[in-house]
């Protein structure tokens, strides 16, 4: 694959989504060619579509809180937070995993509760729009 290029790659990551995904970088583990092909299914899924990123970074949380998956429901419970979703949007994401796996789910959700309320705290703190 001669024409892919891996800065290029992290630079466009960089510019779009302000990091690089673990994903593509440990494709790369498993050859140029995995890397590119997971690379550009992330520009599919997290690129321009008909659902708002926000609502797929809820879904995206939805989905890590179900697969209890702590870490990933932190990283896109931020970024579900930085695209817009509120705290009652997220409340709601959270009350309906309750629903879909059951009552012991809020031992999990508490701690990521605590998270977005520190967020929410920090950004009132510094002042910034949209803080509740």
């Amino acid at each position: 694959m001669a024409d892919f290029n891996k800065q290029q790659m992290i630079a466009e990551f960089k510019k779009q989504f302000g990091f690089v995904p673990p994903c593509s970088m440990g494709a790369g583990d498993l050859g140029e060619d995995m890397q590119k092909i997971i690379s550009e299914y992330h520009h599919i899924i997290w690129g321009e579509g008909v659902i708002p990123l926000k609502y797929r970074y809820l879904m995206a949380l939805a989905t890590a809180v179900y697969g209890d998956d702590d870490v990933r429901a932190k990283l896109e419970l931020l970024k579900a937070l930085n695209h817009g979703a509120t705290r009652e949007e997220v409340i709601e994401v959270f009350r309906q995993q309750v629903w879909m796996k059951g009552a012991h789910t809020i031992v999990k959700l508490s701690p990521l509760i605590k998270f977005m309320d520190t967020i929410y705290e920090k950004a009132q703190h510094n002042g910034e729009p949209g803080s509740h």
